[in-house]
């Protein structure tokens, strides 16, 4: 398994079998994009049915049961030393859509988010919290401090006009900005540079997005020492304010 960083965790990955490792909680963290791209990410279809081992500390893993979050077709491996989670492709790609579903519904009909012992129910708290330190021990290459983009943007103001579309916002200091556009419909994806020095006010008018497709759109923010913080994959709505 190949050590990287998705979303900010930190993830063991097999580009054999698209199995996917994560430490404590950050099967929660990632987006529905990134877990697709994990599961894509693959040579064969086939699944070992032999006894799968943590990773980190040799551990047998044993299946992660909870009714309330996780599908009945839905099989998470967990390790009850290092409290990781590995998952394959399949699964984890059914789970995060399940998991995204669960929190719009929350969110639509303005319901608290539920304190329940699940993994769900953590993945939750998380998408209010402003500073998430990740601590790792042994396999750590180092901490990941994560400050949400959100916090830093006041407004996002989404126009088009024929087939350009605008975005505009302002940030609390200055950064630099850049945003990432990923169309559902044809499955690209295009990276645009919004403001390519410390500036308060970024915006961007572009031609190569289609608004007529599924977009979605996430947004990075990077300060004076280089370091980045991201929004949340949003879908793109055209003309309203965010």
């Amino acid at each position: 398994m190949n050590e990287d960083v998705v979303d900010s965790q930190l993830i063991l990955h097999c580009s054999n079998c698209g199995g996917t490792f994560f430490q404590e909680n950050g099967i929660n963290r990632i987006s529905l994009i990134s877990s697709q791209n994990l599961a894509s990410d693959k040579k064969i279809n086939e699944i070992s049915t032999a006894d799968k081992l943590c990773p980190r500390d040799q551990t047998i893993l044993v299946p992660l049961r909870s009714e309330e979050s996780i599908p009945q077709d839905v099989i998470l491996l967990r390790c009850d030393t290092c409290h990781g989670i590995f998952t394959h492709p399949n699964d984890l790609v059914i789970f995060k859509k399940a998991q995204s579903i669960k929190i719009d519904y929350f969110k639509i009909w303005g319901i608290p988010l539920p304190s329940i012992k699940s993994i769900a129910a953590i993945s939750l708290l998380l998408f209010v919290s402003v500073i998430s330190l990740m601590t790792y021990s042994g396999w750590q290459r180092q901490n990941i401090y994560r400050i949400q983009a959100e916090d830093l943007i006041q407004k996002i103001f989404v126009t088009t006009s024929n087939r350009y579309l605008f975005i505009s916002f302002k940030t609390l200091s200055p950064l630099k900005s850049r945003i990432i556009f990923t169309d559902l419909t044809t499955n690209q994806t295009v990276e645009k540079i919004m403001t390519g020095k410390m500036e308060i006010f970024h915006q961007l008018t572009t031609a190569d997005v289609n608004i007529q497709d599924e977009i979605y759109y996430q947004i990075i923010l990077t300060d004076e020492k280089g370091k980045e913080t991201k929004t949340e994959i949003k879908e793109l709505i055209v003309s309203q304010t965010h």
